[in-house]
């Protein structure tokens, strides 16, 4: 954490301010890699996003596009709404480990098994030293084709 104070003088009194770095400061951003991915939504491969909170993982660089860093989680929230995120993980995003993967026995949570961060199915931190939420995706749908992009 990086601090920074001043001394300011006010009407006579001095003044100390301390400036802190926040937590989301102390980790690196994750880094920029593209993402354009093109998925049938009814081909047996994603059948789990035909059911509300059905999620599937699609990898770096596949027959269905470029997929980010780590690759990408998509999410199914309901008949109309999807969300798409980064699997690299917020924490020490550097680390060659740091890939969050869907929990494999509930399937109701993801996490990153590196530095045991968890997020919700809509990204959110529930637990672990995670500084922030994962990187989430633009997702569009036309009829049965989910594009995600970023």
């Amino acid at each position: 954490m990086s601090c920074y104070s001043w001394i300011l003088p006010a009407a006579g009194i001095a003044l100390a301010l301390a400036s802190c770095g926040s937590k989301n400061d102390d980790q690196p951003a994750i880094p920029y890699a593209p993402v354009n991915l093109s998925i049938n939504l009814t081909t047996q491969e994603y059948s789990r996003l035909r059911v509300d909170n059905g999620a599937v993982t699609l990898p770096v660089k596949g027959p269905a596009g470029d997929g980010g860093v780590k690759g990408v989680i998509v999410v199914r929230q309901n008949a109309n709404s999807y969300l798409a995120f980064e699997r690299n993980c917020p924490y020490q995003p550097y680390n060659a480990c740091a890939t969050v993967t869907l929990d494999r026995n509930s399937r109701l949570f993801m996490r990153d098994s590196c530095c045991n961060s968890q997020f919700n199915l809509q990204g959110q931190i529930t637990g672990g030293p995670a500084p922030r939420p994962l990187k989430q995706y633009s997702v569009s749908q036309q009829g049965s084709q989910l594009n995600i992009t970023n």
